[in-house]
């Protein structure tokens, strides 16, 4: 398992868009986690077995919001 930070950088009103993609074993996606203002802390709590050395790519706003409809997991 491990995770991808995708950052579509921050809105008009200056709120990041970030979001970690967690990828299980067989490459599909298992979550998306917004970021938020609270860092890798969200990611760390739920998959504390992931390697927190994150690599970050950039992407759209567009596919930031598709991927928290179609994965975010509600709590």
């Amino acid at each position: 398992m491990i995770a991808n930070k995708l950052n579509a950088g921050n809105d008009r009103n200056g709120n990041p868009r970030r979001v970690f993609v967690v990828v299980g074993e067989h490459g599909g996606i298992l979550e998306v986690i917004d970021e938020g203002y609270s860092g890798d802390a969200p990611l760390a709590k739920k998959y504390p077995m992931i390697n927190l050395c994150i690599v970050e790519f950039s992407t759209t706003p567009k596919e930031y919001r598709w991927l928290l409809n179609n994965f975010s997991k509600k709590d």
